[in-house]
């Protein structure tokens, strides 16, 4: 405010501070905004078509874990002691092979990575993950 020679006030903002914390938030915005949007890459297999032949079907690994800590590869039910060298003995010479995880929404978190990480250890390094429901 200043008092001018007529005894009047005359009050003028000043823009300048405006102006520089503007420009710094611009300027943080445009350096923030690209590294937000960086996600995942995330590897999708392609659709199989749907005339496969039977032994395409047959030669998949299905690992299922289901309620009350049941555990299945492909159709055959498992102890905890069997399912490590079974697993093992599936994936003799082929570790690159591509195996399917299925688990019941019931499991917990902990139990499935336990799980996870036993299938890791006997042999199972690509592990592709099932979201629909088996039919």
């Amino acid at each position: 405010m200043q008092v001018g020679g007529g005894g009047s006030l005359r009050s003028d903002i000043n823009v300048t501070p405006l102006v520089d914390v503007v420009l710094v938030l611009l300027i943080i915005f445009m350096v923030i905004t690209p590294v937000v949007q960086m996600g995942y890459l995330v590897r999708v297999p392609p659709k199989a078509p749907a005339n496969l032949p039977p032994s395409a079907v047959q030669d998949q690994i299905i690992l299922r874990f289901m309620d009350q800590q049941r555990m299945f590869i492909n159709k055959d039910e498992l102890t905890p002691d069997q399912f490590g060298p079974k697993l093992r003995e599936i994936m003799h010479g082929n570790p690159s092979k591509m195996v399917f995880f299925q688990g019941a929404p019931e499991n917990d978190y902990d139990s499935t990575m336990r799980f996870l990480d036993l299938a890791r250890t006997n042999g199972a390094k690509n592990i592709g993950i099932i979201v629909e429901a088996a039919q």
